[in-house]
């Protein structure tokens, strides 16, 4: 996989250069058409596009059909490329679509949310929601190339930057103080640049370690055993919120599942608890149903018997895998948290 970074102008005058002469089309989201006349401007005239809805609700099958049968009604062979624009939702989405069509074919990534490019589109993960269960279905298939821009920022609405400070929080935490003093240590104004390429080495390698996520690689989804359970359980209720704020509600009670462990200290636990509310409190404005929440935990793709599989922090830089945990314990864990949350 090749990465470019730059301006939106500069990455689109590379995208020319570095495409063939095959065909090239274009899938993004209700949120990115706004950029659809830049493509079609650098490509000089028309670009074939399909616009899908928006929204973690819309990360579902027909979706991918939808591709499916926009790829065929346009003839898409396996030498043409795919382009996606847009956050984690058609990106994972239409990455699962050109990873199935045709056996697969070639696709290129231009992320346009603060999450998309801290994470998503990092590590060749595809897929889609199924029957409420979050990513339940999906595929590892990398991207010829990303192309990566900071003034698609420009255009997020806070709670979507937010969303992506989530992960980087994560990463900071698995194994990167520096970066988890500079967020303590910045009130706003972020330097988004360089988070995005933080984030991008530092899950480039673990990646590039355990590309199908059979050891190191599960570090990777530490905050994510609650916070995936979240945000299912918030799609059923139709109240659905982003990836990223799960993830961080998911981030705090995992470190407090880490602490009644005795795998984290206290005063590490107090830490991130405190940091992640600091930033995040006043986006943690969903109710949830502990024993709903519970039940959707069991059904994480990581477990592998009647325990619940975490990834959990040891201290802030260090995160340990395959911490298997009684059904019973964690309920009794969450119970706990929540009554004094």
């Amino acid at each position: 996989m090749e990465t470019y970074f730059g301006t939106i102008k500069e990455l689109l005058e590379q995208l020319k250069s570095y495409l063939g002469s095959n065909k090239t089309i274009l899938v993004l989201d209700e949120n990115t058409d706004c950029y659809l006349k830049d493509f079609q401007d650098a490509f000089g005239g028309d670009f074939t596009f399909l616009k899908l809805k928006s929204g973690e609700e819309n990360k579902n099958l027909n979706s991918i059909s939808k591709i499916w049968d926009f790829l065929n009604t346009n003839n898409i062979n396996r030498n043409d490329t795919l382009l996606i624009l847009g956050g984690g939702m058609v990106g994972d989405i239409a990455s699962f679509a050109a990873a199935t069509y045709k056996r697969g074919i070639d696709f290129i990534l231009f992320p346009t949310t603060l999450l998309s490019m801290v994470d998503s589109s990092i590590g060749g993960k595809t897929g889609f929601n199924f029957n409420h269960l979050k990513n339940n279905i999906g595929t590892f298939n990398t991207p010829k190339a990303v192309f990566y821009s900071s003034e698609f920022l420009k255009t997020l609405p806070e709670n979507e930057i937010y969303s992506g400070l989530a992960e980087v929080y994560k990463h900071s935490i698995i194994e990167d103080k520096e970066t988890w003093n500079y967020l303590k240590n910045t009130a706003s104004g972020f330097n988004y640049e360089y988070l995005t390429k933080s984030s991008f080495l530092l899950k480039s390698k673990i990646v590039a370690e355990d590309p199908l996520e059979k050891s190191s690689r599960k570090k990777l989804n530490f905050g994510h055993t609650v916070g995936h359970a979240i945000e299912s359980y918030l799609l059923t209720k139709k109240t659905p919120v982003l990836h990223g704020i799960a993830i961080a509600k998911g981030i705090i009670i995992e470190s407090y599942i880490a602490y009644k462990q005795k795998l984290l200290s206290e005063k590490d636990f107090k830490t991130i608890e405190t940091e992640i509310n600091i930033k995040f409190k006043k986006f943690f404005n969903f109710k949830i149903k502990l024993i709903d929440v519970l039940n959707l935990m069991k059904f994480d793709k990581k477990n592998t018997s009647n325990t619940i599989n975490f990834s959990l922090p040891t201290t802030i830089g260090n995160v340990i895998v395959n911490q298997e945990i009684s059904q019973e314990k964690v309920a009794d864990y969450l119970k706990r948290y929540f009554s004094n949350d």
